[in-house]
């Protein structure tokens, strides 16, 4: 399947940020893999920040980091445990959306109205990485709320 430019809308202004960064690692490659980013590299986004690991052939995907914002929509911390252990309706969502950005090898956009928390948008962003430039093996996952009085808006 080919890969695009990763070229997407996204009108969040740290998520496009985080966006642009994802797009410079990547340099003339499609994808770039997790290892050209360096972990202090993602302070601008220090909490707002998942990385989930794709296991191959099943898609079964289990999160290497789950960022403070992520506890904070959730209501659980999901470090070192798979996303298939959110709440069903919350799952099913995310790993829709996940498998898709894997199968696709793009990166993905959504802004919804969190199923948690009823006063709370949130907006994020899937980035597909590659160790060996052609499968999908980690996403890196950016997350802010907005509304209500979300220590994790912006």
């Amino acid at each position: 399947m080919p890969v695009g430019t990763g070229d997407i809308d996204v009108p969040h202004a740290k998520l496009r940020a985080l966006h642009d960064f994802w797009r410079q690692r990547a340099g003339e490659r499609p994808l770039p893999s997790r290892l050209d980013f360096l972990p202090e590299e993602f302070a601008p986004w220090m909490g707002h920040i998942a990385i989930a690991d794709v296991k191959h052939p099943s898609l079964e995907m289990t999160f290497g980091l789950f960022g403070a914002a992520f506890v904070y929509v959730n209501n659980m911390d999901l470090t070192g445990r798979p996303v298939a252990e959110l709440p069903a309706l919350v799952s099913a969502m995310i790993l829709a959306d996940y498998r898709g950005c894997v199968e696709s090898r793009q990166p993905l956009y959504t802004c919804r109205q969190s199923v948690n928390r009823d006063w709370t948008h949130i907006h994020r962003i899937v980035l597909p990485c590659s160790s060996n430039g052609e499968q999908v093996d980690k996403l890196i996952v950016g997350l802010y709320t907005e509304g209500g009085k979300s220590p994790f808006s912006g």
